[in-house]
């Protein structure tokens, strides 16, 4: 896959206005970082900071900024390089001269950066891998799609949540209730629960607890503490009440897993 131009916060001018008549032989992909406008699907589109429109080659392209200077990443792939290109978008239902709006959009740019130095660098493999962070792009327009009606949330507050996710990995023996959870990120617990859930696509119970278990099991790799110890360990007051959720979340009793393990 050739990409013949590429670009990551490439800044313009207030009232930077590009028209083409055809893209040519090139697919052409703009991230925007700023607001702007594009001419799509015969009419002018306002477009956010954040979006993002793939162009087929060939085709019509016209976009403007008229309120702001324009700051924006792209890319173009020639498609001679990239014949199934097209049929990859349809797999995952994207089209052409289409706005979409990645969740996390500062992904993309990372994304685009990372194929701008592949293409610099030129290691070994470095169109393959060119490639596979073109799908990473492709899997976030594709996802943007099933979260457009949910309210976005914003950096500050997903940086909040995944911190206090971390705590559970490190304090996984602590008895975390939803209110203490809350605490820690300034929130209701009635609205924290709802944004866990919007954001890692779980309960916050839940996922405390999976993650509980995954470091009892790391535990039982061990081979130095018994049933009781791990529990303890792991913050239960009560060996058997671990061993009902054990089972639980892993289908399995805690002796049994340990068994399993030590057959191979």
């Amino acid at each position: 896959m050739d990409f013949n131009k590429i670009m990551t916060m490439c800044q313009e001018h207030h009232g930077f206005h590009l028209c083409r008549d055809t893209t040519g032989e090139d697919y052409i992909f703009i991230h925007f970082l700023s607001p702007a406008e594009a001419f799509l699907g015969g009419q002018w589109q306002k477009i956010k900071k954040g979006g993002c429109v793939f162009w087929r080659a060939g085709s019509y392209q016209e976009y403007r900024s008229p309120d702001n200077p324009l700051l924006h990443n792209y890319f173009h792939i020639r498609k001679a390089s990239a014949p199934h290109l097209e049929s990859v978008l349809s797999q995952y239902g994207i089209n052409f001269e289409i706005v979409y709006y990645p969740t996390e959009h500062t992904e993309i740019t990372d994304l685009i950066q990372q194929i701008e130095i592949e293409g610099l660098k030129k290691h070994q493999f470095h169109h393959d891998m060119s490639g596979l962070k073109l799908q990473e792009i492709l899997i976030l327009l594709a996802r943007s799609q099933s979260d457009s009606d949910r309210a976005p949330v914003d950096n500050e507050t997903y940086k909040r949540f995944t911190a206090l996710r971390q705590m559970f990995h490190t304090e996984f023996n602590k008895n975390w209730a939803v209110s203490d959870m809350a605490a820690v990120v300034n929130l209701s617990p009635s609205r924290f629960y709802s944004l866990y859930k919007e954001i890692f696509g779980i309960s916050p119970k839940k996922d405390f607890l999976q993650i509980r278990i995954e470091h009892a099991k790391k535990l039982m790799q061990q081979d130095s503490y018994s049933i009781r110890e791990i529990a303890e360990l792991a913050g239960y007051n009560n060996q058997y009440h671990f061993i009902r959720q054990f089972r639980e979340v892993t289908g399995t009793t805690p002796g049994k897993f340990i068994k399993s393990k030590n057959r191979y």
